[in-house]
């Protein structure tokens, strides 16, 4: 691993960094995780990684942690995944997301963050923090109004949970100057990855009043209804539990 290391055109003070912390948290595993490195990264994907990690590096020293080892089922895909991201905003979000990952108690949920941050395209990244900014601010807004309300009880903040905060799909379309289609393509994807939930659909049932009582070819009488039902699918949305503890994984600490 030392070797492939130096073989980078970095400054050596990134690489000494990206291989102290590389060997802290492969532990063991370092060596066959170096040959996976020679054998099937080609020099970019590695010289992303080495950013990333020393991304990482500076992050935990920042923030006072130390790092611990992590295991194969979360370093294999987190190795593979975030050694193809060259986007200087993604790259940002995979350290900080090993940053929390190999400083903190292991959820099991470690994997399932690696592959979603892997299916997010750099405006989906910054969506989504526009997302959570504005959830906080809408909810601070709901917990102010309902102090004045006869009807809300907020007696804190985290009564406002996650799915009374509507996020407007207008918001997000708006704040980054999209199309309609493209806005709705990025807010299928963060569906599609769990991390927000669209509004249930609003059905509206008409009885048109011209009801009829019909007589079956056994003597029998049923009603016949005039019945229109009306389906109202709203684009707006609000995060989800997986939504709120993803982004805060992605987040400098």
């Amino acid at each position: 691993m030392k070797e492939i290391i130096e073989s980078i055109n970095l400054p050596k003070q990134i690489l000494d960094k990206a291989e102290k912390l590389i060997s802290t948290i492969f532990g063991p595993s370092a060596k066959e995780l170096g040959e996976l490195f020679a054998d099937k990264i080609r020099y970019k994907r590695l010289k992303n990684q080495v950013t990333i990690f020393s991304k990482t590096a500076d992050l935990l020293e920042k923030n006072n942690l130390q790092a611990k080892e992590l295991n194969l089922k979360t370093l294999v895909p987190l190795i593979e995944q975030s050694s193809l991201e060259e986007d200087e905003i993604l790259q940002t979000k995979w350290a900080n997301l090993i940053a929390n990952m190999c400083s903190s108690i292991e959820t099991g949920l470690e994997p399932k963050l690696v592959k979603t941050l892997s299916n997010l395209s750099a405006i989906e990244a910054q969506a989504l923090d526009f997302i959570y900014d504005r959830y906080k601010l809408e909810r601070q807004i709901q917990f102010e109004k309902s102090k004045d309300s006869k009807y809300l009880n907020y007696k804190s903040i985290e009564d406002v949970k996650l799915n009374y905060v509507t996020i407007r799909f207008n918001w997000v379309k708006q704040n980054f100057n999209l199309t309609d289609e493209f806005t709705k393509i990025c807010t299928d994807n963060l569906e599609a990855l769990g991390l927000i939930r669209y509004e249930e659909p609003e059905i509206e049932i008409e009885n048109t009043s011209r009801n009829e009582v019909r007589g079956d070819d056994e003597g029998g009488q049923y009603v016949d209804l005039d019945i229109y039902a009306t389906y109202n699918q709203s684009d707006d949305f609000y995060l989800t539990s997986y939504g709120n503890y993803f982004i805060s994984q992605c987040k400098d600490k």
